[in-house]
């Protein structure tokens, strides 16, 4: 009598995986660059950043791969506008923040209760902040801006720019489109997919 066992090997990027990064760099990458346009800027920090509160519904739709996306979408973005992206590494690791700590966190397909509601905001927020930071310091550390400017008009700007934004408006749209992503089977259940 033979006993067999389940070796599981390590799990590989699929097509659905590619897809995921791609429609998620493709939207989150096009909004910025179409806003980048605008000339609410205060250097290369954009006043309004509608692509905030997309973020984290790529993270929760499509987990690692969506906020891997983010990356990606960003860095194209800044490719196309002839920003070097290696001056920005904190700035495009706060993309992927923006989607991996809601995604992380919020795993259902829609909001079912008010606590759900409430749970959903706040990672949202924390994600929000936690993204702005690291925007904050790359402007800091790498570009050389005076610490008056960045914490006392940029951080802040961020906090109603993108947190505010983001908390009110991501909520709505994912109630409204999350349905269509379930029944497309976009939507991963676990977070690596």
């Amino acid at each position: 009598m033979e006993v067999q066992t389940q070796v599981h090997q390590p799990k590989t990027i699929q097509a659905k995986h590619i897809v995921s990064i791609v429609i998620s760099a493709l939207i989150f990458g096009s909004m910025i660059y179409i806003t980048r346009f605008l000339p609410l800027k205060i250097g290369t920090i954009q006043l309004f950043y509608p692509a905030a509160i997309v973020a984290p519904l790529f993270g929760v739709w499509f987990g690692i791969w969506g906020a891997a996306g983010l990356v990606v979408g960003n860095f194209l973005s800044m490719l196309l506008v002839g920003l070097n992206p290696l001056l920005f590494p904190l700035s495009l690791l706060s993309q992927f923040v923006m989607g991996f700590i809601p995604g992380l966190a919020y795993r259902k397909p829609h909001l079912e209760k008010k606590s759900d509601i409430v749970r959903f905001i706040f990672f949202i927020i924390l994600g929000q902040v936690m993204a702005s930071l690291l925007i904050a310091l790359n402007l800091l550390w790498i570009q050389k801006l005076p610490g008056k400017v960045v914490w006392g008009t940029i951080w802040v700007w961020m906090q109603f720019s993108n947190t505010l934004m983001a908390a009110v408006f991501t909520p709505l749209l994912f109630t409204w489109l999350s349905g269509y992503m379930r029944k497309s089977g976009l939507f991963f259940k676990r977070f690596l997919g």
